[in-house]
């Protein structure tokens, strides 16, 4: 796919995807040689820990139910780059992106951007250039932020509305080393007067948030006191209606399941309806038939994703151990199905994160685990991987790449057995692209 995109291909040869440095004043002069593409787009700005994805995928699906221009700027991506930059529901072409990043890449000649900061630099240029997503246009911008929030090359734009997502341990070294320290990161996208949405999940992070909500005067929607909703105690397989309400009184609005699996889910979903409500109030054209449709319809790959057969294969990007502990709630309420059968594991887990705490949280459903390297340089090693297990009453077993894997899990597994690949993005991305 990167080779009938020659600037993608000439990009990632010179700048890796893994350089990570915090900061804005590098992302911020790349745009003012393009124009300063970011000024004046209608943007909901979203950061957090977990469930961002899931958000933006919420919101795109209510907004094209409701037939407004929508574009969404997501990371990472699972096989191909052109998922991180979708119009209406649809990749970038070769073509666009092509150009796109060539002309981005001419207006940064002393490499002063890193890979990340650049690729965000060229959807904001895009999105401005196709006119419908100014604040004066009909149509909006999803921003997802890449690591933090304040720090973060997203962080260019004023918003209508900011989104704060569940905040947990993640990305410490980055971020600091307390839930104090991150929700402060995080709480960095606010800004002076503008409208903020959070579902922070700890009252640590809502303390953090609230203060900084006050400070800059930011109106402050905040889940189970400003909106509500009530959720199905166990999720058995067919998911079950739920209700959302605002703060206040008023009626309970009766919603479908949400179409991601999970009961994190019903909170994500809840999420997004309560910023459907408050574009809703700033004069854009949402229903509640819209945001109904959209909860029902949304897709968002490679999260608790299920592909049939004999043994039926789920992938779950859950990467940290917030991640984790949603996924083994959502295998110990049945989400694999009912009689329980222990888990051939397909495992992989980067550098920089707690693999532990990860694996504890899934040890009691695994019966057999197929360890995987990969992340290129973010990547752990074989041995490494293994170690993880070493406390485990599991068989290990490291591959060299996911096709065995895949196939080892099969054999393993059997027709009536259950797998599940997670723990890392590039572990689900590939196998994903065997399974297509």
């Amino acid at each position: 796919m990167i080779g009938r995109v020659p600037a993608l291909r000439a990009l990632l040869a010179r700048r890796s995807p893994a350089m990570i440095r915090p900061g804005l004043r590098p992302v911020r002069r790349l745009l003012a040689r393009l124009g300063d593409p970011q000024r004046g787009l209608a943007v909901v700005h979203v950061a957090g820990t977990n469930g961002k994805g899931s958000v933006i995928a919420f919101l795109e699906a209510m907004l094209l139910a409701a037939g407004i221009p929508v574009a969404a700027y997501t990371s990472p991506h699972l096989i191909r780059f052109h998922e991180r930059m979708r119009i209406d529901g649809r990749e970038i072409t070769d073509d666009a992106l092509d150009a796109l990043l060539t002309e981005v890449i001419a207006a940064d000649p002393e490499e002063e951007t890193t890979f990340f900061e650049l690729t965000t630099a060229a959807a904001l240029l895009h999105f401005a250039r196709l006119g419908r997503f100014a604040l004066s246009g009909p149509g909006l911008v999803l921003l997802e932020t890449g690591l933090g929030g304040r720090l973060d090359a997203t962080n260019v734009v004023v918003p209508r509305v900011a989104m704060l997502t569940t905040i947990a341990m993640d990305h410490e070294e980055y971020l600091g080393s307390s839930l104090v320290a991150i929700a402060r990161e995080k709480a960095g996208i606010l800004k002076p007067g503008v409208p903020v949405v959070a579902a922070p999940g700890s009252w640590v992070a809502q303390r953090v948030i609230a203060a900084t909500a006050r400070r800059l005067g930011a109106p402050l929607w905040l889940a189970g006191r400003d909106f509500h909703h009530v959720v199905p105690r166990r999720e058995p397989a067919g998911r079950m209606d739920w209700r959302f309400r605002l703060a206040g009184g008023g009626p309970w609005a009766r919603l479908p399941a949400p179409a991601l699996p999970g009961l994190h889910q019903y909170a994500n979903a809840a999420l997004a309806m309560a910023g459907a409500v408050i574009l809703r109030e700033s004069g854009m054209r949402l229903s509640l038939a819209h945001a109904r449709i959209g909860i029902a319809n949304a897709h968002h790959p490679g999260r608790l994703e299920c592909f049939p057969g004999t043994p039926p294969v789920w992938l779950d990007g859950a990467h940290n151990p917030s991640g984790m502990e949603a996924l083994a709630r959502w295998v110990q309420n049945g989400g694999m199905g009912e009689p329980f059968v222990p888990i051939t594991l397909i495992f992989s887990v980067v550098q920089h994160k707690n693999g532990l705490n990860m694996v504890n949280r899934l040890i009691p459903w695994v019966r057999e685990v197929f360890t995987v390297s990969c992340g290129g340089e973010r990547g752990r090693s074989p041995d490494e991987l293994i170690g993880l297990w070493n406390d485990a009453p599991v068989a290990v077993t490291c591959l060299a790449d996911a096709r065995q894997a895949l196939a080892a899990a099969r054999r393993s597994a059997g027709p009536g057995g259950r797998i599940l690949v997670t723990g890392s993005l590039f572990l689900v991305g590939e196998v994903r692209s065997l399974l297509l």
